[in-house]
């Protein structure tokens, strides 16, 4: 059923009204979402809760937006996009308000939870709605845009988190990701949209409706640029805190402006030198950010550490799911990310369990040696495989 829109969807501009107005609701949105994560750790413990536990919490967002991205995803084809995600926006501006009222680990987990579910529906619907209002001709191009909007917002959100609670205490974090969705909800009322009636028919989901096989070994090179992340949002502050870095929240900022200048430029490598050329190094970039991370004592080397993240996520993660969907055929592009989606969202969910156990063994210094060696080694072992196994079997 074709969805109906004004008639500057048929024009070949990607930045048309509507679609500035959805990566603004993305952006705004997601950086809602990312506000509070640099911060529940620290808070968790504050409660009274031992580090493993704190972890925990912290993955629980992700783990929830996993387990019920398959579900938001079929949802997200049978309703109205703009209402659901409408729906996501005011449960959002309502659960950061909840936040100010757990004061309890256990209540803090319950809107951990509930966060993660508002998320995993916001991230497809959003992502789906952009890309009505791309052209056929320039799709690849727009929904790009759309995701490093989504990247950026992973490392805006945490900064801003960081600087209110520096200068304002959890309160102003919570109270700034509820004005965070709110400027979204602004963004999505202004796009021009009208569908029609949809009549919700569930459908009962096969195993090829979201995991491809033959992607899942990039699948688990994946989770090793998302666990980056995971320990990242998770331990930062504390490290900062820990190590007296006064400026550990430009980590983040350096992070965002990376991204930004970079993605594009690693989008063009990729399509024009393939996966082959930028794998290795991305991993090597992604090893050497632990590193100095494990390492760093003074903010310039946690700024080091966050431009070779970006270096490694630009050109590693988004080479990965490029070149499965052209290994794939688009018509497949939608088990195709779902498949990969499932390495991201085990990274982020194992990484700062994981974590936590070994920062209370090892120290932070340690665990992120640990992870920049197991990058290196295993994902360069795993995609060195992969090279064999499809040079003896080309894809036809």
């Amino acid at each position: 059923m074709s969805e109906v829109n004004s008639t500057e969807i048929i024009t070949e501009k990607v930045w048309n009204r509507s679609f500035i107005c959805v990566f603004l609701t993305s952006m705004f949105l997601n950086s809602a979402f990312w506000t509070i994560v640099p911060m529940v750790s620290s808070y968790c413990i504050d409660l009274g809760a031992d580090l493993k536990t704190a972890s925990f919490v912290v993955s629980l967002m992700s783990l929830t937006a996993m387990l019920l991205r398959p579900i938001a995803g079929m949802f997200s084809d049978q309703v109205n996009r703009k209402r659901l995600i409408l729906i996501t926006i005011i449960c959002s501006v309502g659960i950061a308000v909840l936040h100010i009222f757990a004061k309890d680990v256990r209540l803090m987990a319950v809107c951990r939870i509930l966060q993660g579910a508002a998320f995993s529906f916001a991230s497809v619907a959003v992502m789906a709605f952009g890309t009505v209002f791309i052209p056929e001709s320039r799709l690849g191009e727009g929904m790009g845009w759309l995701s490093l909007g989504h990247v950026i917002s992973q490392s805006l959100g945490p900064s801003i988190g960081v600087f209110l609670i520096e200068h304002s205490g959890y309160t102003a974090c919570f109270l700034g990701s509820a004005v965070l969705s709110i400027c979204a909800m602004i963004c999505l009322l202004m796009v021009r949209y009208e569908d029609e009636k949809k009549e919700i028919k569930f459908k009962k989901l096969s195993f090829n409706d979201i995991i491809l096989i033959p992607v899942l070994p990039y699948a688990a090179i994946l989770a090793f640029f998302s666990a980056c992340s995971g320990l990242d949002n998770a331990f930062i502050a504390l490290i900062g805190k820990e190590r007296g870095i006064a400026g550990f929240s430009l980590f983040f900022t350096a992070y965002s402006v990376g991204m930004f200048l970079t993605k594009p430029v690693f989008g063009k490598l990729v399509d024009r030198e393939g996966i082959d050329r930028v794998i290795y190094p991305s991993l090597l970039a992604m090893a050497l950010s632990g590193v100095i991370t494990g390492a760093a004592g003074s903010t310039i080397a946690l700024i080091i550490s966050a431009c070779f993240k970006a270096v490694g996520m630009s050109a590693g993660s988004q080479g990965i799911q490029a070149t499965c969907v052209k290994k794939n055929g688009k018509e497949r592009a939608g088990v195709v990310s779902s498949t990969c989606f499932i390495g991201q969202d085990t990274g982020n969910v194992l990484s700062p369990i994981l974590g936590g156990i070994a920062v209370e063994k090892f120290g932070y210094r340690n665990t992120y040696w640990g992870y920049g060696a197991l990058t290196l080694i295993i994902g360069g072992t795993i995609y060195a495989l992969i090279h064999a196994y499809e040079k003896k079997h080309p894809v036809k």
